[in-house]
C-alpha cells in the first residue's frame, strides 16, 4: 500500500480536491486542501489506520 500511497500522490490528489473545491465556490476548503502540512497529516493519518488495521488482522487470525 505504501508503494501506492506517497506524499506526491497524496498531494497530487489533495490538490485535485482543492481545484474542485475551488470550482465549487467552497475557498476556504481548497486553501486548507492546497496547505502542504494537510498532506503530511494526511500521510501520517492513514499510515496509522494502516497499523491499526494490521494489528487488528493479526489479532483476527491468531485467535
Amino acid at each position: 500500500m505504501t508503494k501506492y500511497l506517497t506524499p506526491g500522490v497524496v498531494a497530487g490528489l489533495l490538490s485535485a480536491a482543492a481545484v474542485g473545491a475551488g470550482l465549487a465556490g467552497k475557498p476556504a476548503l481548497a486553501a486548507f486542501l492546497n496547505d502542504p502540512s494537510t498532506a503530511a497529516n494526511l500521510l501520517s493519518a492513514a499510515g496509522a489506520v494502516g497499523a491499526l488495521v494490521a494489528g487488528v488482522l493479526k489479532g483476527v487470525r491468531s485467535a
